[in-house]
């Protein structure tokens, strides 16, 4: 097998000019075929985490646009409107909520360095969504209490039980009762207090901006929103089922991946014609040299595995160029995919993983094994004498 492929490398250097240019093009549609199936998967994954982490099958919101209030739930930002506290006992007494969570979340900056900090205000009831919370300390339960997520607690050395100075509010102090666990999302950099507190430090008394509901069985999502959105309240409230609005927002990303692989389907064709293009002028220039291999006894099939070997070779190569580059500029890639969709999870959209690896390199030898056919065919079928000829 590794004399197959010295002799195929040392066929393709001989213009090594027009082999690095078919390999480039190979690389250039490897890239985009990654770049496509790792978005997909990465999107995917993200969605799933999103909903795993927020651990709410509804979330009630003021009434406007459910993408813009799933986005400020999940990262947090201000809220442009708010909710009448006593819209929580409403959505409480309907059957199959299990849980009903009010949350009053404020963002504000700091001016020394422009920097945002979360406050989100919570109740008990928030232990019952967020299942799988793990807290170094205590929930907030004192006035002045703070819940702090890993990364906020990390970047200002806050430990449980210091007396901290809030970040953005001037004069406001707080005590770090606990310290949330790492989630990988957001709520990493969320401060967490009291309901009562977040809306009197924010002026917000008796309001929320929104509720978190998780349900008895996510079967009944559908029952629960139609009877809300027909109760008294319901002109004041957008139900949102948040596994639909993700479905929705996938849907609607369709668009993206669709574009994405039309552009990784045509530079994949035309990688393969190029492929396909210069092993043909390679059997041209070499007729004499494959007569002479028939008249030494080389068979059809062995001439046939040569041009195959050197095929593969240069397709390999290119793709593995590919993944290569496709691997340094995933950042780029995902800074401008973020820039353009309507809806993007917290964590990385584009990381390598085997079987996206293994199915470009895959796609790439079975594009090289397609594009060798008729030029490894046609150097096959010379006959010796002719070959060596010339005509």
């Amino acid at each position: 097998m590794i004399s197959w492929i010295r002799l195929a490398a040392s066929g393709l250097s001989r213009r090594r000019l027009r082999t690095l240019v078919t390999a480039m093009g190979v690389a250039l549609a490897v890239a985009a075929l990654y770049s496509l199936l790792a978005f997909q998967r990465g999107y995917q994954n993200g969605l799933r985490g999103e909903l795993d982490r927020l651990g709410a099958h509804l979330l009630v919101v003021p009434k406007g646009c459910p993408y813009d209030a799933a986005s400020i739930a999940l990262h947090g930002a201000s809220w442009p409107c708010y909710l009448d506290e006593a819209y929580l006992a409403t959505v409480r007494r309907t059957a199959h909520v299990a849980v009903a969570a009010p949350v009053m979340m404020n963002a504000v900056y700091e001016a020394a360095t422009g920097a945002q900090a979360v406050y989100c205000g919570i109740d008990a009831t928030m232990r019952g969504v967020k299942r799988t919370w793990r807290i170094d300390g205590a929930f907030p339960s004192a006035s002045g209490d703070l819940l702090v997520g890993s990364e906020r607690a990390r970047e200002r050395r806050w430990h449980v039980g210091d007396w901290v100075d809030l970040p953005g509010l001037p004069g406001r102090s707080g005590r770090v009762s606990g310290i949330l666990a790492p989630t990988q999302g957001a709520e990493d950099l969320f401060i967490y207090l009291r309901l009562e507190d977040a809306q009197r430090l924010f002026r917000r008394p008796g309001q929320l901006t929104h509720m978190l509901v998780r349900l008895d069985d996510p079967e009944n999502s559908q029952r629960v929103v139609d009877e809300l959105r027909g109760c008294g309240a319901g002109l004041e409230m957008n139900v949102v089922p948040l596994a639909h609005l993700f479905q929705t927002i996938q849907n609607l990303v369709q668009s993206t991946r669709l574009l994405l692989g039309c552009v990784a389907l045509v530079a994949l064709l035309a990688a393969g014609a190029g492929v396909s293009s210069t092993v043909l002028m390679a059997v041209a220039e070499r007729t004499r040299e494959i007569g002479v291999l028939r008249a030494l006894g080389a068979t059809r099939p062995m001439v046939f595995r040569l041009i195959w070997a050197e095929t593969a070779v240069l397709c390999l190569a290119g793709g593995a160029t590919g993944l290569g580059a496709a691997l340094m500029g995933g950042r780029l890639v995902e800074s401008w995919i973020r820039a353009r969709l309507p809806f993007v999870p917290s964590g990385p959209l584009i990381q390598a993983e085997t079987p996206v690896l293994a199915a470009c390199m895959a796609a790439t030898l079975l594009v090289g094994s397609v594009a060798c056919l008729l030029p490894a065919w046609q150097a096959a079928s010379l006959a010796p004498s002719r070959a060596i000829r010339g005509s």
